[in-house]
């Protein structure tokens, strides 16, 4: 969710093709004419995709685009911006309105809120022999009803990293459940006369909350967002032991609200000297390159009572939409982009982890830092998939949650109140018979 910016990548073709009189005399000698695209027998596409820098823009501009373009005639590619700020709505107005890019980038929740509206795209994905290449939870955050929608195009695995250098107990096992994650935070936590020193924990957005990370936990404890029936679950016990977790992780680096927080970090947080640990994304950890990451374990999200560790694997997509005509060109865009060369040359440009796992030979054999982290996503991964009406959730869960953790609203009233309202959006949203 959180996250970055978006761009759009817009295959077009404009081939204005003109026939050239050749005298008679000439036609005899000249070499056989190369047939030409028609103007009216070019294909158009249209790509959305988001999250990606500048530098990765010009990547797919300069190497993807001119290599596709080379292997389909009368195909042209090129790329239009835009921002996570109107996300939601330019999506929603593209897809059921039916009039839209040919290629919609997803986030990893997407799947259960549009799927209804995307293409079943087996019989252009499902015999190609390189998905058996693709990580399983990559392909499922793609798929929706038991048919691929489109195809996953890279994945951001979150786990906990921790400065080994700053913890009080530098020798100290990684804490594995609630209970000793709380220990570790109060320990590693020095909060002075004007407020935070030292913070034993940070979230991804700089603070002591995520609604990702939220769900996370609820899922670490045993939980899930849904029951059977498909209402919301959120009065769990699971769901009140994640939250009473991360309220009590909260009070172990901020006793009241009146404290003041750390300053603000320039740089990355891992490198700041004041964090400990904390949930960041890859692009925003030192490069692996540097020595500090010879002082930095990597871990597992600790789980509740009757859960298991995990970590949450965000995975984003290129979807194809219901109402695009010629969908067997769209597949051939995807096969192209998710082939194992472009997945390392993606890697290198982006910094994000390919969802192929035969792309990670390389990259785990040239760095250790990678090579653990995709071990461990190996083994503890859980796609952050299956998120019905996210962008419904997402405030809901933020204004709720927040009024608990800054004690204005009591566990009980927040687990009723999530309840009540997401019950109601997953109602009004079509999701509840």
């Amino acid at each position: 969710m959180k996250r970055k910016s978006y761009l759009f990548l817009t295959l077009a073709v404009i081939l204005v093709l003109s026939a050239v009189a050749i005298p008679a005399s000439a036609k005899e000698t000249a070499a056989p004419a190369q047939p030409a695209v028609a103007a009216q027998d070019a294909e158009t596409l249209e790509i959305y995709i988001t999250g990606l820098t500048e530098d990765t823009q010009t990547w797919f501009r300069e190497t993807v685009f001119p290599a596709f373009e080379a292997d389909h005639p009368g195909v042209k590619l090129e790329i239009l911006t835009g921002g996570w700020g109107t996300f939601d709505t330019d999506v929603a107005g593209w897809i059921t309105t039916g009039d839209g890019p040919e290629i919609v980038y997803l986030g990893s929740e997407y799947a259960a809120t549009y799927g209804d509206l995307l293409a079943d795209m087996d019989a252009y994905l499902a015999d190609w022999e390189d998905l058996a290449n693709f990580l399983p939870a990559a392909l499922e955050t793609a798929t929706y009803d038991g048919h691929l929608r489109g195809l996953p195009l890279l994945m951001s695995p979150r786990p906990i990293f921790y400065r080994s250098d700053l913890m009080a107990s530098p020798d100290a096992p990684l804490p594995t459940t609630f209970e000793e994650s709380l220990a570790f935070v109060q320990e590693n936590t020095v909060v002075g006369d004007a407020g935070v020193e030292k913070q034993g924990f940070m979230d991804i957005g700089g603070g002591l909350f995520d609604a990702q990370e939220f769900i996370g936990y609820i899922w670490s404890a045993g939980g899930e967002l849904y029951n059977e029936d498909g209402t919301s679950a959120f009065d769990s016990e699971a769901t009140a032991e994640a939250l009473q977790f991360m309220y009590d992780r909260r009070r172990a680096v901020l006793p009241t609200e009146d404290t003041p927080g750390l300053p603000p970090i320039e740089g990355t947080p891992l490198a700041s000297g004041v964090v400990v640990s904390g949930i960041f994304p890859m692009w925003n950890v030192p490069p692996t390159s540097d020595p500090i990451w010879e002082n930095v374990a990597i871990g597992p999200y600790p789980a509740g009572a009757n859960g298991e560790q995990l970590i949450q694997v965000f995975i984003d997509w290129l979807s194809v939409p219901e109402y695009v005509e010629n969908k067997e060109l769209a597949g051939e865009f995807l096969k192209f982009i998710g082939s194992k060369e472009y997945a390392i040359e993606l890697n290198a440009v982006a910094g994000f982890t390919p969802v192929r796992t035969d792309a990670w030979d390389d990259i785990r054999a040239n760095d250790p830092v990678w090579d653990q982290l995709l071990g461990l996503a190996e083994e503890y991964g859980r796609g952050f998939s299956d998120i019905r009406a996210s962008a419904e959730l997402r405030p809901l869960i933020v204004e709720q949650v927040t009024l608990f953790l800054t004690d204005q609203q009591s566990l009980e009233d927040t687990q009723t109140a999530l309840k009540e309202a997401y019950d109601s959006i997953l109602e009004a949203n079509g999701y509840l018979d």
